[in-house]
């Protein structure tokens, strides 16, 4: 029995380069945009993370695991480390009924673990990693505005001894934005509403917190034609 012939046909060449013009076409328009979320998605994922550094450090004066606490930022060309430590009922309300306390109220937030032979912090991130109280990480994909060094703030249950050291002495916030090869550093500008100092610098975001304790995150939102530039809290 003969069977009829089938039609079949396959792309000739002029029809495979149009499908791939239209594939690259496709691919241009879609990967800036790509791009720009994976960009925002990274450095939100980095300023999640030191939010939650900063809220279980936070968390534990507020349940009475330590009285004194403290966030270390180590700032360097290439990351930024964030340290949380603690210190225990028993040595902090030795040391604030002790003269050193008062004789020494700029350096109550120190970086040290120790003073003279005894522990200042009785536990610290990266140290004590069998303590799920304090922890230690690192950012590598955004920056600060803070110099390279070490900066810390100090958080107790009432407020009361809330304290910093560095850059961070006195301040309200950590900013965090994108890392690029133009811009190594963020900057925060001098003029209300105190905004990025560079109108270029992306994904710019702040960590916040009160002296006791509560933190919360805030992201920079550029000017349009109808709305000037604000911070937008995020979380």
């Amino acid at each position: 029995m003969q069977h009829p012939e089938k039609n079949i046909k396959g792309f000739n060449i002029l029809e495979l380069l149009v499908v791939l013009a239209i594939i690259g076409v496709i691919a241009a328009v879609a990967y800036p945009n790509f791009s720009d979320w994976r960009s925002s998605r990274i450095v939100k994922d980095e300023v999640q993370r030191a939010q939650t550094l900063f809220q279980l450090i936070s968390a534990q004066v507020q349940r009475g695991q330590y009285s004194y606490v403290q966030v270390q930022v180590d700032v360097a060309n290439d990351s930024i480390e964030l340290t949380s430590k603690g210190m225990k009922t028993s040595n902090f309300s030795s040391l604030i009924n002790s003269e050193w306390w008062g004789d020494n109220r700029e350096s109550r937030c120190q970086t040290e673990n120790t003073i003279g032979a005894n522990p200042y912090w009785n536990h610290v991130g990266g140290i004590d990693t069998d303590r799920v109280e304090v922890s230690q990480i690192t950012l590598r994909k955004v920056t600060t505005d803070l110099a390279n060094g070490i900066h810390a703030i100090c958080f107790s249950k009432s407020g009361k001894y809330h304290s910093g050291a560095g850059e961070l002495d006195a301040a309200i916030y950590l900013t965090l934005c994108k890392k690029t090869t133009q811009f190594p550093k963020c900057s925060i500008s001098g003029t209300s509403p105190f905004g990025p100092g560079h109108e270029d610098l992306e994904l710019v975001h702040q960590v916040n917190w009160t002296r006791f304790g509560e933190i919360t995150v805030d992201k920079w939102r550029d000017s349009t034609a109808t709305k000037a530039g604000a911070w937008v809290l995020q979380y």
